[in-house]
């Protein structure tokens, strides 16, 4: 598995940082990514709301390639971390 790097990316309007990136599954590829807000202010509820489509707007790791990208994504877990609050995400489209 790669490392990624961390840039400069926003979830809805939030600054912050993260990527994403293409992962091989049995039906076919899935988009995820990370995201760490830069203010703290996430509200965990809103942002798993299974009705909620969010924006995404950052790097995107695919193969070798780098580029930024902007795609939907749900939001599927937010965890309060040392760095900051973190939500990983899944696209909805294929970006």
């Amino acid at each position: 598995m790669s490392l990624y790097d961390l840039h400069d990316a926003t979830l809805n309007d939030d600054q912050g940082q993260g990527y994403a990136y293409s992962e091989k599954t049995v039906y076919g590829k899935a988009y995820k990514g990370v995201f760490f807000f830069e203010n703290g202010n996430a509200d965990p509820e809103e942002l798993t709301d299974e009705e909620a489509e969010h924006e995404f707007s950052g790097i995107l790791y695919d193969r070798s390639r780098e580029r930024e990208k902007s795609f939907p994504v749900r939001v599927e877990n937010v965890i309060d971390t040392p760095s900051g609050i973190r939500a990983d995400f899944v696209a909805t489209e294929k970006p």
